[in-house]
């Protein structure tokens, strides 16, 4: 079952040529109709393997705060009538793959709650997550968090109480300069029924982004204006002058996190995104074929399975350190080890695919070059390669 998941997903097959795949190989003999409707029975199970990949993490903290990365992606599916879906994921930088993953459907919005923390843990994330519930989310698990808001997505405080005057934090900074202040962070809900209930102290830190970088933001706040076609002629005035700044959101102290770490902390959210474009670039998730809730969420969890080992290949390869250029003749880039690993791994699941003369050269040098995880492909050992 799990072969065929496999050959329906990452293998890219349909379910008529991956039931006639199976007769041939004499995995299973069965229509591409009974092959729906197992794969559609077969949602939770799958789902269940890839937690298994997720929490089987045999590596030490030693004693340092782990950065999280949170964010979502969308994955849309073919046709008009398809249903998208949105990934939610917690990256580690540090190892190089994917600590958390959650499919949902596209109403299943994005926000901190979703996700579990440890102590100590430190999170990153865009402006579509600087909710105060979240951030009170993160703070609750012993955790702290480094987010980037607008100025009306959080209802900021001075220390004694009163509304944040935003013209006056911006006032007299000039491109480059970086203020910092003390705010106090307010959920007294819409109807500011628990008005100072849920205030906790935190760090804004501002940043003057340079004269290109602001023209570009406001040009994209006019455009974002437009084609929303808002009911007021101009965007709010304070909203255009929020464009010239980088506004950050910090509970950690000035003693475990300067300023200037902070904002080169949170840049590193950018490796989520690449970790998105691999998993949608480079293995294909984003071509959804499913149109079915059922289906669709067992071939992107058998896509996950894959992604899974792949990056736990991948940060196993780069715990080595690297060899000179005379010894291999060439550096591998991150994206060619991923593409290498990828195939090696397809050949040893479903044994040498019809690839063209491309894809069996890379193949070859990934069973050259690469050795796929044994720890991992042990549970598979009983999914021998058999000729196509």
């Amino acid at each position: 079952m799990l072969r065929l998941a496999l050959a329906y997903g990452p293998g890219r097959m349909s379910l008529r040529s991956a039931a006639a795949w199976a007769a041939g190989c004499d995995i299973a003999h069965l229509s591409d109709v009974a092959l729906l409707k197992r794969l559609k029975g077969a949602e939770d199970w799958l789902s269940y393997i890839a937690a298994s990949l997720l929490n089987d993490d045999i590596r030490s903290r030693n004693g340092e705060r782990r950065l999280r990365i949170v964010d979502g992606s969308v994955i849309r599916s073919s046709g008009k009538g398809g249903t998208d879906w949105r990934l939610h994921a917690t990256y580690d930088p540090a190892r190089g793959r994917f600590s958390q993953l959650e499919i949902s459907d596209t109403h299943g919005g994005e926000s901190l709650s979703r996700h579990e923390f440890e102590k100590g843990d430190l999170v990153l994330g865009d402006r579509g997550y600087a909710r105060t519930p979240g951030l009170l989310h993160v703070r609750e698990m012993g955790a702290d968090f480094i987010m980037r808001i607008g100025w009306s997505t959080i209802r900021l405080l001075t220390p004694n109480g009163a509304r944040l005057d935003w013209n006056a934090v911006y006032a007299g900074m000039q491109p480059g300069d970086i203020a910092e202040h003390e705010v106090l962070v307010d959920h007294s809900g819409r109807k500011r029924e628990l008005s100072g209930a849920s205030t906790f102290r935190a760090r804004l830190i501002i940043r003057r982004k340079d004269v290109a970088s602001s023209e570009r933001a406001r040009k994209a706040i006019l455009f974002d204006h437009r084609r929303k076609q808002r009911v007021a002629a101009h965007p709010n005035p304070l909203t255009v002058a929020s464009a010239d700044f980088l506004l950050l959101l910090t509970s950690a102290s000035v003693e475990e996190i300067s300023a200037d770490n902070a904002i080169a902390t949170y840049r590193l959210r950018w490796q989520i995104e690449l970790a998105f474009k691999r998993l949608k670039s480079g293995l294909g998730i984003d071509a959804l074929p499913a149109r079915d809730s059922q289906l669709a969420r067992s071939w992107l969890a058998a896509y996950l399975i894959v992604g899974l080992l792949i990056d736990e290949a991948v940060a196993d390869s780069l715990a080595f350190p690297p060899a000179s250029s005379a010894q291999t003749g060439a550096h591998l880039s991150l994206w060619r080890m991923q593409k290498f690993i990828r195939n090696a791994l397809l050949v040893a699941i479903f044994g040498e695919p019809r690839l063209s003369r491309v894809g069996q050269s890379l193949a070859g040098a990934a069973r050259t070059l690469f050795e796929p995880p044994r720890r991992r492909l042990s549970q598979f050992s009983q999914l021998r390669a058999l000729p196509i």
